[in-house]
């Protein structure tokens, strides 16, 4: 299990229309920082994300369906993932992805803990 803590919420991050959350570690570029949600992982290179595994934004869990080919990857790297709140589509994921139900966005605060449990 690793944690995470949310430092900044960008000020486009959050589309309530949108299934889709940005995260990304510090060094996330100035042109994508207004639609990203920094978050600071206690040891990334630990981080491994697998179908099956359940993902915490605060108190509210979320069960992993998919896992994109370079999320684990990026996660450990850049501390990037995109979430996707929504059902796993047949064709056309995003190989950065991490889809997640259920299908809604959790409430995100800046402070708040994100916990990857195995």
């Amino acid at each position: 299990m690793q944690k995470a803590t949310v430092i900044e919420i960008g000020n486009k991050a959050i589309d309530h229309k949108e299934p889709l959350l940005l995260f990304f570690g510090e060094g996330v570029t100035q042109g994508l920082q207004e639609y990203a949600i920094i978050q600071k992982i206690e040891d990334p290179k630990k981080v491994k994300v697998a179908v099956g595994d359940k993902i915490a934004f605060g108190e509210e869990i979320y069960h992993v369906t998919y896992v994109g080919q370079f999320a684990n990857r990026n996660l450990q790297e850049i501390e990037h993932v995109s979430f996707v709140f929504a059902e796993e589509p047949h064709e056309g994921k995003l190989g950065s992805s991490i889809y997640l139900t259920p299908a809604k966005l959790p409430n995100i605060s800046k402070g708040m803990t994100i916990t990857y449990q195995a």
